[in-house]
């Protein structure tokens, strides 16, 4: 009895995340992204279709600098004023994974979200010392996936992501290494 009532707990979970994924999936394909190398190419697309500024912002964590970040906190960050939106993200990682992150982000701006858990413009150390504190309207991190908001723009994330590797010509995609591995 306990194993059934499992299965079809487990089959409706599954049955929310594909449905999730073809909405998420429907909506990617309705934005009319246009064709880039990279995640971070689509700064010019998301900001005509936002009607906002956005600016990257890439830093490199150093846990022996005591102004930076420190290891709990999150390893990308949206951070929205009344004109301008601000994706921090991590480079002291691969390229791939930064642009999952910006991706991410990117997934929260498209979708509106504003977050049921913000992260304090306060605790954000030195990351922001270019933008007024008091100018800061929302601040979300990139840190836990448990939330219908979280997993919706992970998977937004990783459908932009999809869009900007078949985006590419095949002999660039096939050019990398790691994708050949993977196609193989």
């Amino acid at each position: 009895m306990w194993f059934s009532r499992r299965s079809r707990g487990t089959s409706r979970k599954a049955h929310e995340a594909h449905e999730a994924e073809r909405r998420n999936r429907e909506f990617v394909e309705g934005l009319g992204l246009p064709e880039v190398d990279s995640v971070l190419d689509l700064v010019p697309f998301m900001e005509e279709y936002l009607d906002r500024s956005i600016r990257l912002m890439p830093f490199v964590s150093d846990p022996t600098d005591p102004d930076s970040l420190d290891a709990s906190a999150p390893c990308g960050l949206w951070l929205a004023t009344g004109e301008t939106d601000y994706v921090f993200y991590d480079t002291a990682i691969s390229r791939a994974h930064a642009e999952i992150i910006v991706g991410h982000e990117f997934g929260h701006m498209l979708k509106r979200h504003r977050g049921n858990a913000s992260v304090e413009a306060g605790s954000l150390g030195g990351l922001i010392t270019d933008i007024d504190p008091a100018t800061v309207q929302l601040v979300l991190g990139r840190t836990r996936y448990n939330e219908p908001e979280e997993f919706e723009a992970e998977l937004l994330g990783s459908l932009l992501q999809e869009h900007v590797s078949t985006a590419r010509p095949s002999a660039l995609r096939e050019a990398d290494p790691i994708t050949r591995t993977l196609l193989r």
